[in-house]
């Protein structure tokens, strides 16, 4: 049998340097735009960076530039060039008729990783949705220009007719895909209503941090890790009973990123809904990272634009064992005047994981309240939950009034639904429910 063999895309790097950055700081964003596509399966031939007052508004880069990097295309025989930023359709166009060659922008590249790693029916859904919905206001423009293009995914000839009917088309599957994702989302919110009486923890972090990778030694899961970005894209759940005998939730979630695509938060809405109802966020922090500063600020831009910038977050640098000499001194020492209450740990080496097992506990005790419920004899079921699922303190029997006395250290938003319970006096094991 004929042995085919997958040739990899061989790429250009593109990046615009604006006044008032630093030289270090860009050589690095230019690295995870390398790394970014070495994900998505290409072959990084070459950095191109021009320094520009500002980009230039046709072609994004200046057009001796242009010219330049035309010669290298077709003398290096490259398929694709990316930028490390986002073009304009106009732009892209004008680059492509210029340069006769695959022209992506930095949007498009995360999206094309994404669609990659979706395993899941929900996540190809939400991928789908997000290539389409960025796609769609663009589609005049990139329209035309991929019709100069060999390969322009099916694009034959620019034409106002074919345009509209290519929107058409478009909406109309963006709508069955919205439908589909609904749907799904009934389902997930069914199952969040069902846990909405335990704490809810959310992994939080920048891709790559080594959110999964904690994950799993919290767990003891076997979620998929991998030295990549957005290794994973589905929020993954499990139930943890920590040794005080309680339940919490915990939720490892797709990895942030700068600059991640307003499409992806949009379609990924479901997914990140576990980060704006969790009760606690453990934002995970690569510690060796040369940009972690940079990392933490694009984690807390995505928070804020989630909603979610006021949560209870405990932060945690992970990869601490990368961390060496004076230098890991200095980092540590420095970090933790901005967060005295952070944790440095290991998630890949660290036998012990105590000390973050105490912070949550430390969490958890603020979170309650000491509260005595006076439950009718009839009640047998609630009186079982409670010692399933809160500290139970005293336990007394009244004879005059037939009702047991639990003292309990409870979570403050379970006491609600266990007194109206009460209240109403629903025993009956179908209904019992303390959401209600």
């Amino acid at each position: 049998m004929l042995e085919i063999k997958r040739v990899k895309e061989t790429v250009l790097l593109i990046g615009v340097m604006l006044p008032g950055v630093r030289n270090n700081d860009y050589q690095e964003s230019m690295v995870e735009l390398a790394r970014l596509a070495e994900t998505a399966g290409a072959e990084v031939a070459d950095f191109i960076i021009q320094r520009l007052q500002k980009p230039n508004a046709g072609t994004y880069i200046g057009k001796g530039k242009l010219e330049q990097l035309k010669a290298r295309i077709q003398s290096e025989k490259i398929t694709s060039i990316i930028f490390n930023d986002n073009l304009s359709p106009s732009q892209a166009r004008n680059i492509a008729e210029a340069v006769h060659c695959n022209v992506v922008d930095r949007t498009e590249l995360i999206l094309d990783i994404f669609a990659r790693h979706a395993k899941t029916k929900q996540a190809k859904l939400q991928v789908e949705l997000a290539q389409l919905e960025y796609n769609y206001s663009r589609l005049r423009n990139l329209w035309q220009h991929l019709s100069r293009i060999e390969g322009g995914i099916g694009f034959r000839g620019p034409g106002e007719k074919q345009i509209e009917l290519d929107r058409r088309e478009i909406q109309k599957k963006i709508d069955i895909l919205k439908s589909k994702i609904s749907n799904i989302e009934k389902t997930i919110r069914t199952q969040r209503k069902s846990r909405k009486d335990t704490l809810s923890i959310a992994l939080v972090g920048y891709t790559n941090a080594g959110k999964s990778t904690l994950f799993n030694r919290l767990l003891k899961s076997q979620r998929y890790t991998a030295d990549q970005l957005f290794a994973t894209l589905d929020a993954q759940t499990r139930s943890l009973r920590l040794d005080t005998g309680e339940n919490v939730v915990f939720t490892d979630t797709i990895g942030f990123i700068r600059q991640l695509p307003h499409a992806l938060i949009t379609s990924f809405h479901s997914t990140l809904m576990e980060v704006m109802e969790a009760d606690l966020l453990i934002h995970v922090v690569d510690a060796s990272h040369p940009r972690l500063n940079d990392n933490i600020r694009s984690v807390e831009a995505v928070l804020t634009e989630l909603g979610a910038d006021n949560k209870n977050i405990l932060t945690v640098f992970n990869k601490s064992d990368k961390l060496r000499g004076t230098k890991a001194l200095f980092i540590r020492k420095n970090l933790l005047v901005d967060d005295p209450h952070a944790l440095f740990i290991s998630a890949r080496c660290d036998e012990n994981l105590n000390p973050l097992f105490e912070k949550i506990k430390y969490f958890l005790s603020h979170k309650k309240t000491l509260e005595t419920f006076y439950i009718p004899a009839i009640m047998k079921n609630l009186v079982a939950y409670l010692f399933e699922n809160t500290e139970v303190i005293e336990d007394n029997w009244d004879e005059k009034s037939e009702k047991h006395v639990l003292v309990v250290r409870v979570l403050k938003k379970m006491v609600p639904g266990i007194q109206r319970q009460i209240s109403k006096q629903e025993y009956d094991d179908l209904k019992f429910d303390t959401n209600n």
